[in-house]
C-alpha cells in the first residue's frame, strides 16, 4: 500500500527529522483505509478531520518539541475512550455517553507522545466471543485469507497492522487479546504486567485480569510504544548482549498436546534453534500449573464478565451478539466457592511458579507457540474451549507476555512465537524480541488481500448445530446439575433454546474445570 516505512521505528525516526511529514503519513493511512476497509472490518470508527488537523498540528511543531511518537498515526481499540467519538465495545447495547468526550489515561499518554489517533478499531464485543453477523458491526477478516478468523479480541489492530493500514496500535488482553490477533494475523503484540498501565477509560470485561498492550510490526515498535504509554524510558542496551545468556524455559510436554499442528511443532523448534544461535540457554522448564491456570482464566473472566455486564444484559438480553452473551451468562450460573477457589488456586500457582523460575534449575523466560495453529476459516468455527489456548495462562498471573511471528504454515498464514517472564520484565521481553527479529524476517512479511474479492457472508449461528456438552447418564451425572433457564430467569434474562443450550454447556465444562486438582 502506500505507506512508505516498514516499522514503526522507521516512521518515527524520519518524522522527527522532518524527513516526511505527519499530514502526509496520516492522508497515505486514511487512502489506504478506503480501499482494504470494506473487505477487512478494521474500523468501527475513522476520525479524517480531526487526525488529519492533529498531523499538520505536529508538521508545525519545531523540532525541539517533537515527542518519541511525533505525528505517528496510531489505531485504538474501541473499548478505550478518546475525544473524538464514542467506543461502541462492538456492542448495540452499550451507552454512547459512557466516557464520551474523553481520553482514556493510556491513550492521553499517545497523544502526549506526539501520536496521531486515526480511528477506533474492531473488535469482540465486550472483549469477548465471535462477531453475530445479524449486528451491523464490520466483520473483522485476517488479511492472509478474508475467509479465516484474525483472532480475537483486538481483531482490527491485528488485520490494520498486517496488511499496513497502520504501524502500531493500542489493545487490551484478558485471555490472549493482544497477543492472539498478532498471532493469526503475523505482528507483535505485548501483553503487559498487570496493573502497569492504567485501565481507566477501558470497557471492563475481567476487572482482575484486563491490562492493555501495545501492537505493532516488531518487538522494537512495542517498545517504542509501551515506553511512551509508561512515561519511563527502557535503559540503554548493554552493546551485543541480545539474549545472550537468557536462561529460555521450555515445557516440552506442551508440544504432544492435540491440537498443536506438525508446522507449528516445527517453526517453534525452528526459533529455539536461533535463539540458542543467539546465545540464549534452552533448557526444559516443565509447567505442571498450566491446566489450572486455563481453568483459573476461564471461570474468573466469565464470573466476572457477567458481575460487571450482568444487570445490563438482563435490561436488554436480544440487544447483545449470542457469543458474547452467552459465554457472559455461563459466568453468572458459576457458584461463588467456584470463583473464590478460582483465586485461591490463582495466588498458589502464581507464587509457585516465581518460586520455580527463581530457584534452582530456574529460568528467565518461557517459551511457548502463541497458537497451536494457523487462523481457522469463519466456515470451521470452534466451540469455547475447542482450541488450546496457549495465551489464558499469563493473565491470572499477571505475567507480562510477548508474542512475534516466527514462520508459517503450508497455506502461508502465519504461526507465532510466545514468549512470557516474570512481572514487570517486559524489558527483558523486548530485547529478546529484538534480537530474534534481527536474525529472522518473518515480522516484516505483510498481507497483501485483493480489495476486489467478496468473501463468504458469516454463517447465522442458528442455522448451524448448537454446541453442546454430552448429554448426562445416570453414571455421569451432569456436574452443574442445574436449571439453567429457570436460574437466568430469576435473575430477569429469558433466554431461547439455543442460547441456553450453548449456556448450559459452557457452564458445566467450567464446573467440571474447577473441581479438577491443580498442580
Amino acid at each position: 500500500m502506500q505507506q512508505p516505512f516498514a516499522t514503526l521505528a522507521d516512521a518515527a525516526s524520519a518524522l522527527r527529522s522532518g524527513a516526511v511529514g505527519s499530514a502526509e503519513l496520516v492522508a497515505a493511512a486514511l487512502a489506504d483505509a478506503e480501499v482494504l476497509d470494506p473487505l477487512l472490518g478494521v474500523y468501527v470508527t475513522r476520525f479524517p478531520e480531526q487526525a488529519l488537523a492533529a498531523a499538520r498540528a505536529a508538521d508545525s511543531l519545531p523540532a525541539a518539541r517533537r515527542g518519541p511518537l511525533h505525528g505517528l498515526p496510531l489505531a485504538v481499540k474501541d473499548n478505550l475512550a478518546t475525544v473524538e467519538g464514542p467506543a461502541t465495545v462492538q456492542s448495540p447495547a452499550h451507552d454512547p455517553h459512557w466516557w464520551r468526550g474523553l481520553d482514556a489515561p493510556a491513550v492521553a499518554r499517545l497523544r502526549g507522545a506526539g501520536a496521531v489517533v486515526l480511528g477506533k478499531t474492531t473488535m469482540a464485543e465486550y472483549a469477548m466471543g465471535r462477531p453475530d453477523p445479524s449486528h451491523s458491526f464490520p466483520v473483522p477478516r485476517n488479511p492472509w485469507d478474508p475467509e479465516r478468523w484474525t483472532g480475537g479480541s483486538s481483531t482490527g489492530n491485528g488485520a490494520g497492522i498486517a496488511s499496513g493500514l497502520f504501524l502500531g496500535a493500542l489493545g487490551s488482553d484478558t485471555s490472549g487479546s493482544v497477543r492472539l490477533p498478532a498471532a493469526l494475523c503475523g505482528t507483535t503484540g505485548l501483553k503487559t504486567t498487570f496493573g502497569l498501565l492504567p485501565v481507566d477509560g477501558c470497557v471492563p470485561l475481567s476487572p482482575s485480569q484486563d491490562v492493555l498492550g501495545p501492537m505493532a510490526v516488531t518487538a522494537r515498535d512495542c517498545g517504542l510504544l509501551l515506553d511512551a504509554l509508561t512515561g519511563s524510558p527502557r535503559p540503554a542496551p548493554v552493546a551485543d548482549a541480545g539474549v545472550r545468556g537468557l536462561r529460555i524455559g521450555v515445557p516440552y510436554g506442551l508440544l504432544d498436546t492435540p491440537g498443536i499442528t506438525a508446522a507449528c511443532r516445527d517453526a517453534f523448534q525452528e526459533a529455539l534453534r536461533t535463539l540458542r544461535e543467539l546465545g540464549a540457554e534452552v533448557r526444559e522448564f516443565d509447567l505442571p500449573e498450566f491446566g489450572g491456570l486455563l481453568a483459573v482464566n476461564a471461570v474468573t473472566m466469565l464470573a466476572e464478565a457477567f458481575a460487571v455486564h450482568g444487570e445490563r444484559l438482563a435490561a436488554d438480553w436480544d440487544g447483545h451478539g449470542r457469543s458474547f452473551r452467552r459465554l457472559a451468562a455461563a459466568g453468572g450460573l458459576l457458584p461463588a466457592h467456584l470463583y473464590l477457589r478460582a483465586q485461591y488456586t490463582r495466588e498458589r500457582l502464581t507464587a509457585g511458579l516465581l518460586e520455580r523460575m527463581n530457584g534452582p534449575g530456574g529460568v528467565d523466560v518461557i517459551a511457548t507457540p502463541t497458537w497451536p495453529a494457523p487462523a481457522r476459516p469463519y466456515a470451521q468455527e470452534a466451540a469455547p474451549g475447542e482450541e488450546l489456548n496457549l495465551t489464558a495462562v499469563w493473565n491470572p498471573t499477571g505475567f507480562p507476555a510477548l508474542a512475534m511471528p516466527m514462520g508459517a504454515g503450508p497455506a502461508g498464514l502465519p504461526l507465532s512465537l510466545q514468549l512470557a517472564g516474570r512481572p514487570r520484565s517486559e524489558h527483558t521481553l523486548i530485547a529478546a524480541g529484538e534480537a530474534y527479529q534481527s536474525a529472522t524476517t518473518w515480522h516484516l512479511r505483510r498481507a497483501t488481500p485483493d480489495p476486489r474479492r467478496q468473501p463468504t457472508p458469516l454463517q447465522d449461528p442458528e442455522t448451524g448445530p448448537v454446541p453442546a456438552s454430552p448429554a448426562p447418564s445416570a453414571a455421569t451425572p451432569d456436574d452443574g446439575s442445574i436449571d439453567a433457564g429457570a436460574l437466568l430467569a430469576a435473575i430477569g434474562i429469558t433466554a431461547g433454546p439455543a442460547d441456553l443450550a450453548v449456556v448450559r454447556a459452557v457452564a458445566r465444562s467450567l464446573l467440571i474445570a474447577g473441581r479438577q486438582p491443580t498442580a
